[in-house]
């Protein structure tokens, strides 16, 4: 019989595959567990206990799916946008968005749930691009913070067209001279839609003592006006002049013809060439994939979204329309601005940039396939340099890195040594938490949630899966005070009724432990010192868990929306219990005699190290998991302190030829591991 000591001290292996229950020899197998459940790794290398989440809100639509989208002016004005059934509302700093009139504002919109999921965005500014392949191209616009608006795409120039347009002559000649004028914001230099033209008989020659007048009317203010001329019967026309005021004489000026006046093109205005996809990129406003054109990207004039327009001949600035040619017609799921534009299609991924790495104009665009492996309809996420996306069925997660030796892009997987979590349960929503752990989370079909802190730069990919007393349906996430907020929307039984409730992951790591809320759907009082506390009506006929003061009271049904204290305490937080369980894998022993596998073991003793914990249940093989003291009381009035330290538990275990050790929470209160070492007895056989 041998008797040896093993330590982990590093969990950001996350939770590995099954597959992986052999693989010793793998750097990331002795980083990882069994099991992650409710449980975050760190980047650092610790395991702690997921925050709870705070319950906001009903959703407006109980029995239908509903959707959040980040809204994000700048840094302090960050909004969330509730989409299900034909309506959206607005959240910010953990409440509706209230009117004048103290009710929440609500917009009208023509998306049903069943399309919701399916919605492409982008935002630039106060405005929202939305793209359905249901619906024609529309708009979000924030006029104020309670005064919000959706409405069509006008295509076009936003300079309106001159008209009343007449020439006069001194004596009316044989020839005929046509003209047309456009107008042209000063600022911008976006260039309105043609006048109609104008034709007037003049001298074979136009000249300073015989020239021609041209006066016309315009709806513009501070506009500059380009006059376009045709003097041949090729009915083409060129650059002439340009004039401040609605005015212009001719006195012989010879047409551009390398410069022609924009033409109008009528795009997405029927039910099969709506685009379902929308992206910015290089100023332009670019939609893609219709129904009947699904690998083709249109591109907004540069510096002018809504317009479409081109030239005779084309200029550099002039809307662009471009065909991906692939050996199969792969619709466009998505697309995502960097050094190119990334396009991913369902069967491959493709970069769009101009040639030679300049600027893309009309003349000069090429698409690149960097991969093949595929996109699912999801959005990508990009994190620093690198682009995250679902490959196609949703249940492998890719990465695209930029490789300056290929100038292209590589893809790599994410979840191989994971893919159990995703086994026939694909992503159905996910999101990005930059601060304060850098987090990626995704909702699966079965309505659970997974995550991974992933920091490339310290080679740090970590899953962990996630529950509630529900089904997660979506998430997104806004910068808040405190780091990134991660808001879902959580689909909970509440006596025998689906209800849909919006709910917000609590910040990490609050100092005071009073504060700290590790409990879902929770709601919080603070206030004069009270027994009863109420407004748990969303959670009523539910068993809560409670923390009043920092104590743990017992557990209590919600009637009535209320709850009754054992005593009197003035921080007081009430919701759900959730467990979190963390199971290392089992470590690889080498014996002088050999490797320990096929050998009984027995673990005896366990120590582990923790940082601010408590309410902590350790246990081994059979033996069930067993409280461990941490908490001292402090004295009158104060909440009792949070351990750090170590601790040694004796768990006493049998022989067996696994025996794992078990790490288990309850209690809402927190946790954070930061290693264990284990002695361990291997028997002779």
């Amino acid at each position: 019989m041998s008797s040896v000591t093993v330590t982990q001290n590093n969990f950001n292996g996350g939770e590995l595959s099954p597959l992986m229950g052999a693989r010793t020899d793998q750097t990331r197998y002795g980083n990882g567990c069994k099991k992650l459940h409710n449980m975050l790794v760190l980047p650092h290398g610790p395991a702690t206990r997921r925050p709870g989440f705070q319950y906001l809100g009903e959703c407006y639509y109980k029995d239908r799916y509903v959707r959040l989208i980040p809204f994000t002016f700048n840094a302090d004005q960050t909004y969330i946008l509730e989409f299900g059934h034909k309506y959206m509302r607005i959240w910010k700093d953990g409440g509706l968005v209230i009117n004048k009139t103290g009710r929440p504002v609500e917009v009208h919109t023509p998306w049903t749930s069943e399309l919701v999921p399916a919605l492409s965005v982008c935002q630039s500014a106060d405005v929202m691009f939305v793209a359905c392949s249901a619906y024609e191209p529309c708009r979000i616009l924030r006029k104020a913070h309670d005064v919000w608006h959706i409405e069509s795409v006008r295509l076009g120039s936003r300079m309106k067209v001159p008209f009343l347009l007449d020439a006069k002559v001194k004596e009316k000649g044989t020839r005929d001279y046509s003209y047309i004028v456009t107008a042209i914001d000063p600022f911008t230099r976006e260039e309105s839609g043609p006048s109609e033209s104008f034709t007037v008989k003049g001298p074979e020659t136009i000249s300073v003592d015989d020239p021609v007048t041209l006066t016309w009317e315009s709806e513009n203010k501070d506009a500059v006006y380009a006059v376009y001329k045709c003097w041949n019967e090729s009915g083409k026309y060129g650059f002439v002049g340009q004039a401040k005021k609605r005015r212009w004489i001719d006195r012989g000026a010879t047409p551009d013809f390398k410069e022609g006046f924009p033409i109008y093109r009528t795009m997405f205005q029927r039910a099969d060439a709506y685009p379902s996809v929308v992206q910015f990129y290089q100023q332009r406003l670019c939609f893609a994939a219709t129904n009947s054109q699904p690998q083709t990207v249109w591109m907004s004039r540069s510096g002018s979204y809504n317009n479409f327009n081109i030239s005779d001949p084309l200029r550099d600035d002039d809307s662009i329309a471009a065909t991906i040619a692939a050996e199969r017609v792969n619709k466009i799921e998505w697309m995502l601005p960097g050094r190119r534009l990334i396009v991913g299609t369902a069967g491959s991924e493709w970069s769009l940039g101009g040639a030679e790495n300049k600027a893309i104009t009309p003349s000069s665009i090429k698409f690149e396939r960097q991969s093949v492996i595929g996109a699912a309809p999801l959005a990508p996420l990009l994190v620093g340099e690198n682009i995250l996306f679902v490959q196609h069925g949703g249940k492998v997660i890719r990465e695209l890195q930029y490789s300056l030796q290929r100038d292209g892009y590589m893809g790599t997987e994410l979840s191989i040594l994971s893919e159990h979590l995703f086994r026939d349960n694909p992503v159905v929503s996910w999101a990005y938490q930059q601060e304060p752990y850098s987090i990626i989370w995704c909702v699966l079909q079965d309505g659970s949630l997974v995550g991974a802190t992933y920091e490339r730069g310290h080679d740090v990919i970590g899953w962990h899966k996630h529950s509630s007393q529900g089904k997660f349906e979506s998430v997104c996430c806004i910068q808040g005070k405190d780091g990134d907020e991660l808001w879902c929307v959580v689909r909970r039984e509440i006596n025998g009724e689906e209800r849909r409730y919006i709910e917000r992951l609590v910040s990490y790591g609050a100092q005071d432990v009073t504060e700290q809320i590790f409990m879902d759907s929770a709601m919080s009082y603070r206030g004069e010192k009270t027994e009863v506390c109420s407004g748990l009506e969303h959670l009523e006929g539910k068993t809560v868990q409670i923390l009043a003061d920092g104590y743990v009271c017992p557990p209590q049904v919600v009637r009535n929306g209320r709850i009754q204290l054992p005593t009197p305490a003035s921080v007081v937080h009430a919701g759900l219990q959730y467990t979190s369980e963390l199971i290392p894998v089992e470590p690889e022993i080498v014996l002088t005699s050999g490797s320990s596998s096929g050998k009984a073991r027995r673990v005896g003793r366990v120590c582990a190290k923790f940082h601010e914990s408590a309410g902590v249940q350790i246990g081994a093989g059979a033996s069930a998991p067993r409280d461990v003291a941490m908490r001292d009381e402090p004295g009158l009035d104060l909440p009792p302190a949070l351990f750090s330290g170590e601790k040694v538990v004796d768990v006493s275990g049998g022989y067996a030829m696994q025996s794992d050790v078990v790490f288990r929470m309850e209690e809402p209160l927190p946790a954070t591991l930061l290693s264990y070492t284990m002695q361990v007895e291997i028997g002779e056989r």
